[in-house]
């Protein structure tokens, strides 16, 4: 069988649940390897989309972690995709 492909949506609400359950921050390569199962250039595409919307943050050093913003998108994301999925 065929693996199936995430789309943008489920890949972005895996990053932001990482994030959620790991709320110190993480470093970016660790969020890449445990959250997805993405090329690191592909990771690195919705991670700056995250960031663009000021739903992840990330420090000089390289760590992620969710603004308030995240872990709110995050809570309403949650409670809706089990309705439409």
């Amino acid at each position: 069988m065929k693996p199936v492909r995430k789309g943008a949506v489920q890949i972005r609400f895996e990053i932001l649940e990482y994030l959620f359950f790991n709320n110190k921050p993480q470093l970016r390569t660790y969020v890449w390897r445990k959250a997805t199962t993405l090329s690191y250039d592909d990771f690195l595409k919705h991670l700056n989309y995250l960031k663009k919307r000021e739903l992840v943050q990330e420090t000089y050093d390289g760590a992620c972690l969710l603004t308030g913003e995240g872990r709110r998108i995050y809570i309403e994301l949650r409670k809706s995709l089990p309705s439409i999925l």
